[in-house]
C-alpha cells in the first residue's frame, strides 16, 4: 500500500489537509470547465454587431454632442457641445469658446463604428459593479447623447468601466455601456471620448508662434525694473540679458533662454470670458517676432491660477493681418495658463541675474 493511501487511512491532520487540497482543486477544475463552457455558449449564440445599427445614415444630422456626469450629492454636470450656423463647434459651459473639433468629429465616428462585443448582466442590481448606474443616482455612469436641432436624440449610451491596457493599434479599446432606460449591459468596443473636463474640450491651439520667429521678450514691461531678452538673428539659438542691473550678471543661457522661449507653441488650460478676471496692477509680458508681430500679455493671479489677456498689435506693416486674427479670435477671453509658463513668464530680474563675484565676471 502506498505512503499516500495510508496517510488517507490514517486520522490526523495531515489526512485533514490532503482531503481539503482534493476538493478545492475538484472545484477549481469545475469552475473552469463551467467558465470555458459557458465562454462557448456565448460565442456560439453572439458575433459582434454595431450598437447603433443604421446610425452613419442619420449621424449628419447632430448639432448638439451632451455629456452628463455626477457630482455626488450635488446633482449632475452637462457638458454640451454645440455646431453653429457656421459648422464651428462650440463649449457651450465656456460662453461658446471653440471646441476641439478634431475629438467632437472623432466622438460621433466613435458612434457609429461602436461594436456590441459581448452581452453582459441585464441584472440592475449589477449595474454599479460595472460603472453603469445612472449618473442622477449617484452613478459612476457618463451619459453621452448625439441630438438634432430639435433636441431630439439620435443615439445615446450609458458608458461605464473602461477595461485597462484594452486599446488596439485603431485606438479602439473595450468598455461596459447600455442604452438608456434598458437593463441589458454590453461589453463593447470602440473609440469615444469620455472626458469629463470641460476645458479639455476647449480648442487649444490659438496661438501658433514658432519659436524661430522671437526676436525679442520684455518682462515686466511696465515695472520700474523691465528684464530685456533677445537674439540677434533667427538661428541663433541663444536669448541674452540686455540690461542687468550694475554689478550684477545673467544667470547663464538655460535660466534666460526658459522665459524667452516659454511662449512658443502657446497652449492653455481653461478659457473664460475677459471679464470674468480682475487685471489689478499686473504683470505684463511684451513679446516681438523677427517679422513685426507684437504680443502683450497682461496676467493675474499667481502659481497655478495665473491668467492672462492677450492683445496683438503690429509694429511691421506685413504683421498687421496677423495681428487683427489674433485679436479677433482672443480678445474677449482670458486664458489660464500652465505653471511653468507662468511663472517663467513673470520671472524677475532677480531671478535672471546673480552678483558680480570677485569681478571675474564678464560685464
Amino acid at each position: 500500500m502506498s505512503q499516500l493511501q495510508n496517510t488517507l487511512r490514517a486520522p490526523g491532520p495531515l489526512r485533514n489537509l490532503l482531503l481539503l487540497a482534493g476538493a478545492t482543486l475538484f472545484f477549481v477544475v469545475a469552475a473552469a470547465i463551467a467558465l470555458s463552457t459557458q465562454k462557448e455558449a456565448t460565442s456560439a449564440q453572439f458575433e459582434p454587431e454595431l450598437f447603433f445599427p443604421g446610425l452613419s445614415e442619420t449621424v449628419g444630422q447632430t448639432t448638439r454632442l451632451v455629456y452628463t456626469t455626477g457630482q455626488g450629492m450635488q446633482g449632475v454636470a452637462n457638458i454640451t457641445i454645440e455646431r453653429d450656423e457656421d459648422g464651428v463647434w462650440r463649449v457651450l459651459q465656456r460662453e461658446g469658446y471653440p471646441a476641439r473639433a478634431d475629438r467632437v468629429r472623432k466622438t460621433i465616428l466613435g458612434f457609429t463604428e461602436l461594436e456590441a462585443f459581448e452581452p453582459r448582466t441585464s441584472n440592475p442590481e449589477w449595474h454599479r459593479n460595472l460603472g453603469l448606474l445612472e449618473p442622477e443616482n449617484l452613478g459612476r455612469a457618463v451619459r453621452v447623447q448625439l441630438l438634432d436641432k430639435d433636441g431630439n436624440e439620435i443615439a445615446g449610451l450609458l458608458a461605464g468601466e473602461i477595461v485597462e491596457a484594452s486599446s488596439d493599434l485603431q485606438g479602439r479599446g473595450f468598455l461596459y455601456v447600455r442604452r438608456d432606460g434598458e437593463d441589458q449591459t454590453w461589453l463593447a468596443r470602440g473609440a469615444i471620448s469620455l472626458d469629463k473636463d470641460v476645458a479639455n474640450w476647449l480648442d487649444p491651439t490659438v496661438v501658433d508662434l514658432a519659436l524661430e520667429r522671437i526676436q525679442k521678450v520684455t518682462l515686466w514691461s511696465i515695472s520700474e525694473t523691465p528684464a530685456i531678452l533677445s537674439r540677434s538673428s533667427p538661428d541663433h539659438p541663444n536669448f541674452v540679458l540686455e540690461n542687468p542691473p550694475v554689478g550684477s550678471v545673467s544667470r547663464g543661457a538655460p535660466i534666460v533662454n526658459a522665459s524667452a522661449t516659454a511662449f512658443a507653441s502657446f497652449e492653455f488650460l481653461d478659457a473664460v470670458p475677459v471679464e470674468s478676471i480682475i487685471f489689478n496692477n499686473p504683470p505684463v509680458a511684451e513679446i516681438v517676432t523677427f517679422d513685426g508681430l507684437k504680443l502683450t500679455l497682461t496676467m493675474a493671479g499667481a502659481n497655478t491660477g495665473m491668467w492672462a489677456k492677450i492683445v496683438a498689435s503690429a509694429e511691421m506693416p506685413e504683421a498687421q493681418a496677423e495681428a487683427d486674427e489674433i485679436n479677433a479670435q482672443m480678445g474677449d477671453w482670458a486664458y489660464k495658463l500652465e505653471q511653468n509658463l507662468g511663472l517663467r513668464l513673470t520671472q524677475t530680474m532677480g531671478g535672471l541675474t546673480r552678483p558680480v563675484v570677485d569681478g571675474t565676471d564678464a560685464p
